[in-house]
């Protein structure tokens, strides 16, 4: 027998609800060809109207305890942002404010105050590169040929994919490298700062621990691996003035980007609850510090609302 499309019983709350938590990063004023899946300004202000009629956003923490304790309110969802991009407060905090949503935003603080983000780089370089081949000098990976939009697509699918699983050090090592070498056409300034993280908090957001570096942590030993999560976690609070207890793990894919000893470690530092990047919708058996989120892309009130509820056939928690 196959999965069901959907259930409406999963978003009537209660012992049998389910947690659909949406996953955003950046969002854009106008389309950029080269990130085509990174939203814009419109289709953030159409979804967040759909669902602040139809749904009940809440904090992540406050999802998270309801969930498990089996008292979720009808409809209830929740809306995070990973990363610290100055755009979550510049675009994505009034749109939030406009439909009346809250959301939580999930920050890697070694980028607050003008730092730059390896993904950034890569898009950058590979933008302003010259038509023909573009060889950044890795172990085992092929040149990339630059040519038209859709060669730059596919081409920055393939670095990102390559320098992704990098050894820290490399990796930082070739960021500052093509910084270099991008010069004035380098990007500055995407990142938050101090005083915009507080203004979430004082605007009634959420603000959560998302690792130092963003570093992905079944790269790191555990020593490494304790002080991004710990370290993040001191910085964020002394910031905010909050204790910090929300934590997303970088990239986020169980079993490849993080393990049961990071979970422990999150657990250990003092975090009550973490996102993943796994696929479905909480359920109230779901683990506390593996919640599963989704992206939602759908452009339309339509296709917002159907994609909601086709989430609701993939709960994670629960046998299959």
């Amino acid at each position: 027998m196959g999965r069901p499309i959907f259930s409406l019983t999963r978003l009537s709350g209660g012992a049998q609800a389910a947690l659909p938590v949406l996953m955003y990063h950046r969002v854009l004023p106008e389309r950029d060809p080269l990130q085509a899946e990174t939203h814009t300004a419109r289709t953030m202000d159409t979804q967040f109207r759909t669902l602040a009629r139809c749904f009940k956003a809440l904090p992540l923490d406050e999802a998270a305890s309801l969930l498990a304790e089996g008292r979720l309110p009808p409809r209830a969802i929740s809306i995070t942002f990973d990363d610290g991009y100055r755009d979550n407060h510049d675009i994505a905090l009034p749109l939030l404010q406009r439909h009346g949503l809250t959301a939580t935003f999930y920050v890697s603080s070694g980028f607050l105050n003008g730092g730059t983000m390896f993904h950034d780089v890569m898009v950058e370089t590979v933008r302003h590169a010259p038509t023909g081949q573009l060889d950044l000098g890795l172990k085992d990976a092929s040149p990339v040929i630059l040519g038209d939009v859709a060669s730059r697509v596919a081409a920055l699918d393939a670095l990102v994919r390559q320098v992704k699983y990098l050894d820290p050090v490399q990796r930082e090592r070739l960021s500052e490298r093509l910084l270099a070498t991008l010069g004035h056409k380098a990007p500055h300034q995407l990142m938050m700062d101090d005083e915009q993280v507080r203004a979430l908090t004082r605007a009634g957001m959420s603000v959560g621990g998302h690792t130092t570096q963003h570093l992905i942590l079944a790269r790191l030993d555990e020593a490494a691996a304790w002080e991004e999560i710990r370290s993040n976690a001191d910085v964020l609070s002394n910031l905010t003035g909050q204790r910090i207890t929300s934590f997303a793990y970088p990239n986020g894919k169980p079993g490849t980007d993080y393990g049961p000893q990071h979970v422990e470690m999150v657990r250990r530092a003092g975090f009550l609850n973490a996102v993943s990047t796994r696929s479905g919708v909480g359920t109230r058996s779901a683990p506390r510090f593996e919640l599963p989120r989704f992206v939602l892309n759908e452009t339309t009130t339509a296709g917002i609302l159907m994609r909601m509820l086709r989430m609701t056939a993939y709960p994670v928690g629960e046998a299959a």
